[in-house]
């Protein structure tokens, strides 16, 4: 990719995850990425089109990071994932506030992305192997089953304002480890015989 169209998705996500997409302005961002408008349309036909090239990028680069997982059951690397997925969440708070204003807005982008079911994919692979291999209880609706683990992870980001008092002066770091010790424990106590 090149260095201008990175740049202009950088600066679009930072715009699209601060004021939504009606009050990004095509005309700031290509003013803060140092562009003209021109190249804005070069590389995007239009605003919604770059508005999903910028959650598409996102996701490419949630997928793109391996997971090496070097557990040697479905439990220790369905954690990883977990984990890997709390982490992405947690170092991209904008697509948290993109992705929760898509939904708000009731965009229908999600339709036009391409890597958006990456971390469930992963999740419901993992477990359908699981079921396979008896290590993993069998559940009448796993795809809705990974949905809620996945929920899990997802709502404390997106409602991280509202839920954050409640861990008191704990740094972030430590509410992070929580977490994580907590959906493993959940993941635990639900998904494995």
């Amino acid at each position: 990719m090149s260095q201008g169209k990175e740049k202009i998705l950088q600066t679009a996500l930072r715009e699209f995850a601060e004021k939504g997409f009606d009050g990004a302005r095509i005309d700031y961002i290509s003013k803060a990425a140092g562009v003209n408008k021109a190249l804005i349309y070069y590389h995007f036909k239009s605003k919604e089109e770059l508005f999903t090239a910028v959650i598409n990028d996102l996701f490419g680069k949630a997928a793109s990071v391996s997971i090496e997982l070097n557990g040697t059951t479905v439990r220790d690397n369905l954690i990883q994932v977990m984990e890997h997925f709390m982490d992405f969440l947690h170092h991209n708070p904008y697509f948290v506030k993109i992705m929760d204003q898509s939904v708000a807005q009731d965009r229908d982008i999600f339709l036009q992305l391409h890597h958006q079911n990456f971390f469930f994919e992963a999740v419901l692979g993992m477990y359908r192997l699981g079921v396979q291999t008896g290590e993993c209880r069998k559940v009448d609706h796993p795809e809705d089953f990974v949905v809620s683990l996945l929920g899990a992870v997802y709502f404390y980001f997106s409602h991280h304002k509202a839920i954050r008092k409640f861990y008191g002066n704990l740094s972030e770091a430590e509410v992070i480890a929580i977490r994580k010790n907590t959906v493993k424990d959940m993941i635990e106590r639900l998904v494995f015989a």
